[in-house]
């Protein structure tokens, strides 16, 4: 039997066949039977109004306008019902995802990358492509707004690869990647840390390779999530964490300003 959307306490073999032709349209079609008048739903089942009025009422309905609103009336909190569980579902999951990314965060790891971007030792930030070029971007131009000048954006491998053979050893080299295991970048990293380079690196909770050999790691927690091959895992905790670091960046070069005026 077909599953019956109509919230109707009524048994079906008290329907004949043609009774129970129009409610599987009806079941199959409530969208636009809602905005039909009786003569076009009559037409589209090849059945009289005589008809449909008569299974309008043996369902408990005055006629076919009250049946229409009845449809409008199961469709309109239908919608309401899974928007308002979706907008909920994902709230959950940002807080859940917040809040377990604020506990990861560890007051010293946060002094020590403060402590070496200020220090005016230039900083090559790798732009992998997609979707964390919006994250190399942001923090790019965060770092410049609060005074780092020596900030460069690496915008292809191959010129990420040129910096870390023609460098000086002491230059830092910061990596972002929602897994940590992204080959290019991973080979980068280590290439980077084998030439005496400082990495940061910006990943996942997961374990991941990025984060272990990185001189310094901040983790954020971000579940994975693909769409039709695609990786759409949102970035919401990247930029918190960027945001969170930015700030204590500032409060930080406040702190060393004070100090030198005093």
């Amino acid at each position: 039997m077909f599953p019956l959307k109509l919230n109707l306490n009524i048994p079906l073999n008290s329907l004949s066949n043609k009774e129970l032709n129009i409610l599987q349209y009806i079941h199959d079609n409530e969208d636009r039977i809602s905005i039909m008048s009786i003569q076009t739903f009559a037409k589209e089942i090849n059945y009289s109004t005589s008809t449909v009025l008569r299974f309008c009422r043996k369902l408990g309905f005055s006629g076919f306008p009250e049946l229409k609103f009845f449809l409008r009336r199961q469709e309109e909190e239908s919608s309401k019902n899974v928007t308002n569980y979706s907008v909920q579902s994902i709230k959950k999951s940002i807080i859940t995802d917040l809040e377990g990314t604020t506990s990861l965060m560890n007051t010293e790891d946060l002094f020590q990358i403060a402590k070496l971007l200020s220090s005016n030792t230039p900083v090559y930030i790798h732009s992998p492509a997609g979707l964390t070029d919006i994250s190399v971007d942001y923090l790019e131009s965060m770092l410049f707004i609060s005074g780092c000048q020596n900030i460069y954006k690496s915008p292809a491998a191959k010129m990420t690869h040129h910096y870390i053979q023609t460098l000086d050893k002491g230059n830092i080299f910061i990596f972002i990647s929602s897994s940590g295991k992204f080959e290019s970048t991973l080979n980068l990293a280590k290439e980077a840390k084998l030439h005496g380079m400082i990495v940061i690196s910006i990943s996942s909770i997961e374990n991941n390779d990025l984060a272990e050999i990185s001189n310094y790691n901040i983790r954020f927690f971000s579940k994975k999530t693909e769409n039709e091959g695609a990786d759409s895992t949102s970035r919401f905790c990247t930029f918190f964490v960027l945001s969170v670091f930015i700030e204590f960046f500032n409060e930080y070069k406040k702190g060393i300003d004070h100090e030198i005026i005093s």
